[in-house]
């Protein structure tokens, strides 16, 4: 009986899982940190291949990670923009009509990277995560500049125990204040 489940004992000890986690900063603490407000109105633009995007990367144990990165930080990206200008929307199309009919100055259009790795032999969570997040600005269709913005996450065992996506969340959260901060810090180029 023995010889029959030790196989089946090893395929279970050795198949990996995949887990649905957020890479969602929490947006409580996606706060305007400097007193700048940039009188322009802004549109940002994700387009429906990334942001129906599902990305897998590698966990502890040698499971996997699953989330979508565009459409779990769009709040985020939108969160930061209303800190610093005074009106945004959301485009369909680098030729929606909204461009027009709402005097948008300013194009926002995010490419995000992400890695993620853990040290851990027992458990799944990504004990570190890397969020690169470049933002190419455009206005009249034209390229203005593109920022670039690397979150770093680390969590250790209580970490992660009480929030298996602590390290994301962290790592996406300093991503996005760093772009805040680059737009605050650029704020003659929105003129």
């Amino acid at each position: 009986m023995f010889k029959l489940l030790l196989p089946l004992l090893t395929l279970f000890l050795f198949t990996a899982c995949v887990h649905d986690v957020s890479v969602a900063p929490e947006l409580s603490r996606v706060k305007k940190t400097r007193p700048v407000t940039i009188n322009a109105t802004v549109a940002y633009y994700i387009p429906d291949k990334l942001y129906k995007l599902s990305v897998q990367t590698p966990g502890g144990n040698n499971d996997t990670l699953r989330y979508s990165p565009y459409a779990e930080t769009e709040p985020a990206l939108k969160k930061v923009l209303n800190n610093v200008f005074t009106k945004v929307y959301k485009i369909n199309s680098l030729d929606d009509k909204l461009i027009a009919e709402k005097k948008i100055s300013f194009i926002f259009i995010p490419n995000i990277e992400t890695m993620s790795s853990s040290n851990s032999n027992v458990d799944w969570q990504p004990t570190k995560f890397n969020m690169i997040l470049k933002v190419k600005i455009l206005r009249n269709n034209k390229e203005l500049f593109t920022t670039y913005a690397q979150g770093k996450g680390i969590a250790n065992f209580g970490r992660y125990q009480d929030n298996p996506a602590y390290a994301m969340e962290i790592a996406s959260r300093s991503a996005f204040l760093q772009f805040q901060d680059e737009i605050i810090t650029k704020r003659k180029r929105f003129k």
